[in-house]
């Protein structure tokens, strides 16, 4: 038996799919891509699996390493990814979302401060902030950060005991700071 760990081509935030690969399990090389096509998300289902920098491609179940890593993807040519980011998996405050053109925007305006360090314009957006329970990370919420609920930081506190359903007296920061 092999324990092989498979990532999808191109993409460092999949986790990988960890699977034992033995004759009984799979008999042929095809089997073992339509398993694939059903946990890893590819447009056309798993067509071509390769090593981690995508030069050599896997065309038999031999061919496969016990304890290595392979890229999956549905065309042949791999994009690939770089095994050290794709391996940790992130903690869920860790997890970022694309940058949106409004996000983007109020970064270029941060960016682009005259010689006083005035801002040319200025934008204001509300923030968004993932509140976990303390001991508990399944209970979260996310919060929007605006003028109707920070006028005062006890406000605030009320407004996330009713969001959490729980009495919030304090906050930290993921690294252990009071705020």
């Amino acid at each position: 038996a092999k324990r092989i760990c498979f990532y999808k081509s191109g993409d460092p935030q999949f986790n990988g799919i960890k699977m034992v690969v033995n004759s009984r399990s799979y008999k042929t090389f095809d089997a073992l891509l339509d398993s694939l096509s059903k946990r890893v998300p590819l447009p056309f289902g798993v067509r071509n699996i390769s090593t981690p920098r995508g030069r050599h491609s896997i065309t038999n179940l031999e061919d496969l390493e016990d304890g290595k890593s392979y890229i999956c993807s549905h065309q042949r040519k791999m994009k690939p990814i770089n095994l050290e980011q794709a391996s940790k998996k992130p903690l869920p405050w860790q997890i970022s979302r694309p940058v949106s053109a409004r996000r983007r925007a109020v970064q270029l305006a941060r960016q682009n401060e005259d010689g006083f360090g005035h801002r040319e314009s200025r934008i204001t957006t509300p923030k968004k902030m993932l509140v976990f329970k303390n001991g508990d990370v399944r209970l979260r919420r996310t919060i929007v950060l605006g003028k109707k609920n920070t006028q005062t930081f006890e406000a605030f506190l009320d407004y996330m005991s009713e969001l959490m359903q729980y009495p919030v007296a304090k906050l930290y920061t993921t690294d252990g700071r009071k705020v």
